[in-house]
């Protein structure tokens, strides 16, 4: 079993278990801020639950691990990527040996990005799949790694690693988008070609021109049929590179379809998991319900 199912598995637990944690306490404000952030993680309310979250961590007893997990997924979630960063670097020096260093390791790498710091998000990611080969979300970080060359241009670096998550990971969520990445970076190279063919062309163009106008003036009628031999030349090199630009824009306008289409499929695989989490969520509400009528029947007896 792969540790960052075991890792999802006991937060999932730890979900299903919050009404034990805060019965019989309604009137603490520990407790309370600990409870309205956990019932607005359970319902997505990302930014509500990062404000009582927040709350929640700054007294003793909800100064754990399970706490400041939850509050910096939810903040990546709600977008709040510097303070998932900074509250990451507090959690890894205060737990260095919580079942969910892995994943706040990765969270912390995945912040970096969208902070724009592609460099460090490299260097952070790359270690935790070094240090996590087995780990659910190595696809995910090598699909980081390859997203911040990309967002910087470096498409050399970027496409092998792409290329491992189509091949190596077909089933991974992100196997999909970096098709997609793949297909951009193919259109981008074709465009690049079809520029340097356009501009060759054009080079051609002029210095047939100017080689006819030089020659007949040298030459005169009696360079006549030289002329037109090396402007018969030219004009087919011509017709060969308009040849060539013909075909890339052909190819272009091919995969550009076929990058919508992936862009279609990405979208409906994004939708499909969202049903996914909205399930996740359901269980874990149907497991606090089942637990709070075990209860319930406990003290009733």
């Amino acid at each position: 079993m792969k540790k960052g199912f075991s890792v999802s598995l006991a937060f999932l637990l730890v979900l299903a278990f919050f009404p034990f944690r805060v019965h019989g306490s309604e009137n603490d404000v520990a407790s309370a801020a600990f409870s309205q952030g956990a019932e607005a993680f359970r319902s997505g309310e990302w930014m509500s639950a990062v404000f009582m979250l927040r709350r929640a961590v700054a007294y003793p007893e909800n100064y754990n691990q399970e706490t400041w997990y939850m509050l910096i997924t939810a903040e990546m979630y709600a977008g709040e990527y510097r303070s998932a960063f900074q509250d990451a670097e507090t959690y890894l020096k205060s737990f260095p040996d919580s079942i969910y260093e892995s994943h706040v390791m990765y969270h912390k790498g995945r912040a970096l990005f969208y902070l724009g710091e592609y460099e460090r998000a490299v260097l952070l990611l790359g270690d935790f799949c070094h240090l996590h080969p087995d780990h659910e979300m190595y696809a995910a970080a090598l699909f980081w790694i390859a997203e911040s060359f990309y967002a910087t241009y470096n498409y050399k670096e970027a496409a092998p690693l792409y290329s491992r998550i189509v091949n190596e990971f077909p089933d991974d969520p992100k196997a999909g988008t970096a098709q997609y990445r793949l297909g951009m970076i193919a259109q981008s190279e074709r465009e690049e070609k079809l520029l340097y063919l356009l501009k060759e062309t054009g080079e051609e163009y002029l210095a047939a021109k100017e080689e006819y106008e030089r020659l007949l003036k040298i030459s005169g009628s009696d360079g006549a049929a030289d002329i037109r031999r090396r402007i018969m030349d030219l004009q087919m090199r011509n017709a060969e590179l308009e040849k060539k630009i013909s075909e890339l824009d052909g190819e272009n306008s091919s995969l550009k379809d076929e990058l919508s289409a992936a862009g279609r499929k990405i979208s409906d695989f994004q939708s499909r998991n969202d049903e996914i989490l909205n399930a996740l969520k359901m269980k874990a509400r149907t497991a606090e319900q089942f637990l709070q009528k075990k209860e319930a029947e406990g003290e009733r007896k």
